[in-house]
């Protein structure tokens, strides 16, 4: 039996009320994914799908797509980026978020991405101590 979209909304703002569960790995080989995805992990309130191949203009980088299971905007989404990334990724790990001039804007969904490059590959600002 197909579950409704209202169902599949029901039951991921159920599981959102509950505190945010650690991320565990997708097995992708029983499940449709898109090519470019390497690796992918869920909890009760995100899915993160990873291509550790992406190619950019700086060279290799590791690109990291982060969706609500309901498919809402992420409150506080700087917050639980951050989270996200310390999990999957480690705490000393660098990411950068990207926003698009306005003609190259792709906004239909509610969907958050990163980006991780290499170390030393991008310059890094220096913040003052006090």
């Amino acid at each position: 039996m197909e579950i409704s979209k209202r169902q599949r909304r029901l039951a991921a703002q159920k599981a959102l009320s509950s505190m945010s569960a650690k991320f565990e790995p997708i097995d992708l080989t029983e499940k449709k994914h898109p090519k470019w995805m390497t690796r992918a992990f869920k909890n009760n309130r995100y899915v993160v799908m990873v291509n550790d191949n992406a190619i950019t203009s700086h060279g290799k980088a590791i690109r990291v797509m982060v969706q609500k299971h309901t498919d809402l905007p992420i409150i506080n989404h700087w917050r639980e980026m951050q989270n996200i990334k310390n999990e999957i990724f480690g705490k000393e790990c660098v990411s950068v978020e990207y926003y698009p001039s306005e003609s190259e804007l792709m906004d239909d969904h509610n969907i958050y991405w990163m980006w991780i490059y290499p170390s030393g590959v991008l310059p890094i600002p220096v913040m003052p101590k006090n």
